[in-house]
């Protein structure tokens, strides 16, 4: 009789055989009968056959790197100035050389007329000119005759005394030929209207709603602004040319006549460092000292323009000894204007620091004032600060302390982690 423990054993190795069957038949069911089967020769030949065939129909070929191949279609340009140029030829205003060349001699022609006629006519003709030149300008852009012609226009509107227009072309000019050869002459027109309007608005301010109608030589509304502007504007197109720093100091000056001393001292500071060996140097160290102690706002605000002036007094003499004798009267009282400036802002931190019973810091400004400024009437008040205060605490009392003794004392915070000294020494 077999046992029970071999019957389990023949039980479960039958088991096992067949799970292997069934996982057989269930990969030869997925793989398929095709595995099995092997292929017929003569069908293997003839699909090779017929491959090679369709092959031949698109032979392989060396690239010829001098064969010519088709050119693509020409694409239309599309640019912002190619659209532009496009469009000027379709309305006839396109590069035209021949016709440029024609209307810029008869401008031309036209101009030497008009500047013998007398004044009454002189204006009128000259306009329709400049009208001429301008359109000269446009048949032929980016041309020696458009530079030409954009500056005659310009001479056309300033004799014709429509300076707004001629000063438009002259930016025009040295916009578009930023390098022109009629670069000095444009600046000098363009300097002489910006001192007329300048010196119009000064004489008859305009008012914020006024609006120019009819005064052609004039913008129409703020020529003040326009004039600083266009001051401006010639130190910035031209820094290196013989206008820049007279429209600097045109600048400072005018800045200087409003009251804006603050503004006339950065051009006077410009003035000087930029245009050291200029004609007006002595002028921009004598009136930018003027405008650094007017500028000056009291104990109260910073003392650089303290300083600064202290400098222009010493350079003046040193510079200019021969101009700085002449205006001696007024260096002195400058210099010692300085100096008593100085001393007023270390009597005021005196009087602050006494009035909080903080008498050491007082005390330390006092000596300070004596050792620097004996010389100013604030010697005395020193003296009288320093005797009086001689015997008080440098720092005043701690007031309800017994309130103050009730909160415990801040500690500072310590690290979670302390490095040793080691690591210390080695970093």
């Amino acid at each position: 009789m077999v046992s029970t423990g071999k019957s389990d054993r023949i039980a479960r190795r039958s088991r096992t055989i067949a799970w292997g069957g069934w996982l057989l038949a269930a990969a030869l069911s997925t793989v398929g009968c095709a595995s099995f089967s092997r292929e017929d020769p003569v069908a293997k030949f003839d699909n090779i056959q017929r491959e090679l065939t369709e092959t031949r129909k698109y032979p392989v070929q060396q690239a010829s790197l001098e064969q010519k191949t088709s050119p693509l279609p020409d694409l239309p340009d599309l640019s912002p100035k190619s659209v532009t140029q496009k469009v000027k030829e379709v309305a006839g205003y396109g590069t035209k050389p021949d016709e440029a060349k024609q209307l810029y001699a008869e401008a031309e022609q036209a101009y030497r007329e008009a500047v013998e006629l007398d004044e009454d006519e002189r204006a009128g003709r000259l306009l329709k000119v400049a009208d001429q030149f301008r359109s000269a300008a446009a048949l032929w852009p980016s041309s020696a005759l458009e530079e030409d012609a954009l500056f005659m226009a310009g001479e056309s509107y300033f004799f014709a005394d429509s300076y707004p227009k001629a000063n438009e072309e002259y930016e025009r000019l040295l916009k578009k030929f930023p390098n022109s050869r009629y670069l000095d002459r444009a600046e000098a027109k363009r300097f002489s209207i910006a001192q007329f309007w300048l010196a119009r608005n000064e004489q008859n301010p305009d008012q914020f709603y006024e609006f120019n109608l009819f005064d052609g030589t004039r913008p129409r509304r703020d020529t003040g602004g326009h004039a600083l502007r266009v001051f401006d504007r010639i130190r910035f197109d031209d820094p290196t040319g013989k206008l820049a720093d007279d429209a600097t100091l045109a600048l400072a000056n005018a800045a200087f006549r409003k009251g804006d001393y603050v503004k006339a001292d950065e051009f006077y500071t410009d003035l000087r460092r930029t245009f050291p060996s200029s004609e007006h140097a002595f002028d921009a160290h004598f009136i930018g000292l003027k405008a650094k102690l007017l500028a000056y706002r009291g104990p109260d605000y910073a003392g650089t323009l303290l300083d600064e002036a202290e400098v222009l007094v010493t350079q003046i003499r040193k510079q200019f000894p021969d101009r700085a004798d002449q205006e001696s009267e007024y260096l002195n009282r400058a210099y010692a204007e300085v100096r008593f400036r100085k001393a007023e802002r270390l009597w005021s931190r005196v009087s602050y620091h006494r009035m909080r019973q903080e008498y050491g810091a007082a005390r330390y400004y006092a000596r300070q004032l004596l050792d620097e400024f004996s010389d100013t009437p604030f010697k005395a008040k020193a003296d009288e600060m320093m005797a009086s205060s001689q015997n008080k605490p440098a720092t005043p009392p701690q007031r309800l302390s017994w309130l103050v003794n009730m909160f415990p004392e801040s500690d500072p915070v310590k690290p979670l982690i302390k490095s040793s000294s080691a690591a210390t020494k080695r970093r």
